[in-house]
């Protein structure tokens, strides 16, 4: 079984790779992921990912997440619909850079907009 940072790593890498642009992000981010009554606290950096145990004080956002929907994401077999699922659904919460959220919803659209135009063609 994999080590939550070990999933992170798959997570992030799973979402760049679908979403190539946001390999070149230049990001620090917390993340919490949050399971009955305890909190796993993790600094995660882009390029990367370079994941550690803690927050960071260079850290631009903080996600909130619950266990079983981190899981389900960390999953190689999860797609970018299941992301947007999760942020719909308030399983994902984000808080801090409104800047950093409104990046990444433009390269995740601007990515979707150019596969559903290859799909046609």
């Amino acid at each position: 079984m994999a080590s939550t940072a070990e999933m992170i790593v798959s997570a992030v890498d799973g979402l760049t790779g679908e979403v190539p642009a946001l390999k070149k992000l230049k990001l620090v981010f917390g993340l919490d992921i949050r399971a009955k009554g305890d909190v796993q606290t993790y600094r995660v950096e882009l390029p990367g990912p370079e994941v550690s145990k803690g927050r960071g004080e260079d850290e631009r956002c903080r996600i909130e997440i619950d266990r079983p929907t981190f899981n389900a994401l960390a999953d190689p077999k999860s797609g970018l619909s299941a992301y947007r699922r999760a942020v719909e659904d308030g399983h994902v919460r984000f808080e801090g850079d409104a800047n950093v959220a409104k990046l990444v919803a433009k390269v995740v659209e601007t990515h979707e907009q150019r596969t559903s135009l290859k799909k046609v063609h």
